[in-house]
């Protein structure tokens, strides 16, 4: 693997945690958008302007529906696709590489986490930027002083995941879409859960995520891969540290001896788990855990894991698949 670099401090400061199941009753109307799911018997109309309140509490007024939004995270722009408004997109980044349509969009390169070029940013004459997190803090700044709408939604979990995609379908104009799409990710999560439960009678699998290995750091309970372990029926072996990102000792890996390892797979990674199993059994000490004796180490698209978009659930399936193989053999 090679050392860390700012690609992989982007995907963490994306990355997720805890769930929730705290669900309110959406808005539909022009007043201030709480981000909370409607009730199914409630018919959302989306109307314009809208008045949208983003994960940081800061409230925008957008006043027609935008066409050229542009996305600075890849799962933003992933749900944009999802919901139906990806044609009203001008612009996202470089690291927006799904769906095949991102293509043919204008892409504004990022040299580090948060740091754009604001010149080529507003050449793209936006109408509303899509924001995540405290690293983009400086240029929601200066978009503001443009004039220039913008909103951040930063996710850390699954809770969180669906009141950004009800704060990009409330001020795209795509209310109804959102609220569908909510309701399919809920029902394929409860479907992946059940599909487990009942091999959890003998105990549940330890599980340690492997972010990165030089140094070695892991998954922690407050990020939102430590709630995917979770969800997809495993006790993570670091669940008692705070940190959603936390730096580890080889040393203590070993003493909490791991029944699985989950490691980050890249779309140019074409690394094979049996390749991967006869390396990490010849480093010092790993060869005595029970996830290296018993060749329980899998590698899982960092993609699915690492972007708290539309894709997520496929990477819970893909985590509950290496926790629980005997549950998808059919």
């Amino acid at each position: 693997m090679k050392k860390i670099n700012s690609k992989l401090i982007l995907i963490l400061l994306a990355l997720l945690g805890s769930a929730s199941c705290d669900y309110r009753t959406a808005q539909q109307n022009s007043a201030v958008d709480e981000t909370a799911p409607a009730s199914t018997e409630l018919q959302i109309v989306s109307k314009f302007p809208v008045t949208v309140k983003d994960s940081e509490g800061i409230e925008t007024s957008i006043a027609q529906e935008p066409v050229r939004i542009i996305s600075l995270l890849p799962s933003h722009t992933e749900i944009l696709f999802a919901i139906g408004a990806g044609e009203q997109m001008a612009g996202c980044t470089t690291n927006c590489d799904y769906p095949e349509e991102t293509q043919n969009l204008k892409k504004v390169s990022l040299s580090n986490p948060g740091s754009i070029n604001l010149e080529t940013l507003v050449a793209l004459k936006p109408d509303l930027v899509l924001l995540g997190g405290d690293y983009h803090q400086r240029i929601r700044e200066q978009l503001s002083k443009l004039k220039i709408p913008v909103l951040s939604f930063e996710s850390q979990s699954m809770a969180e995941i669906e009141r950004s995609i009800r704060g990009l379908s409330r001020s795209t104009g795509h209310v109804d879409a959102g609220e569908k799409l909510i309701q399919k990710l809920q029902q394929e999560v409860a479907s992946i859960q059940q599909k487990v439960k009942p091999y959890q009678k003998e105990g549940r699998p330890r599980v340690f995520y492997q972010v990165w290995d030089q140094p070695l750091m892991t998954a922690g309970p407050t990020s939102f891969i430590g709630e995917i372990i979770k969800l997809a029926g495993g006790d993570n072996i670091f669940d008692d540290v705070d940190l959603p990102y936390p730096q580890v000792s080889e040393e203590i890996l070993i003493q909490r001896n791991p029944d699985v390892i989950l490691l980050p797979r890249s779309k140019k990674d074409h690394s094979d788990a049996t390749e991967i199993v006869k390396k990490l059994s010849q480093q010092p000490g790993w060869k005595q855990m029970n996830a290296v004796k018993n060749q329980r180490i899998y590698l899982i698209e960092e993609d699915f894991i690492s972007r708290p978009g539309p894709r997520v659930v496929q990477g819970l399936q893909k985590v509950a698949q290496a926790l629980y193989p005997e549950a998808f053999q059919k």
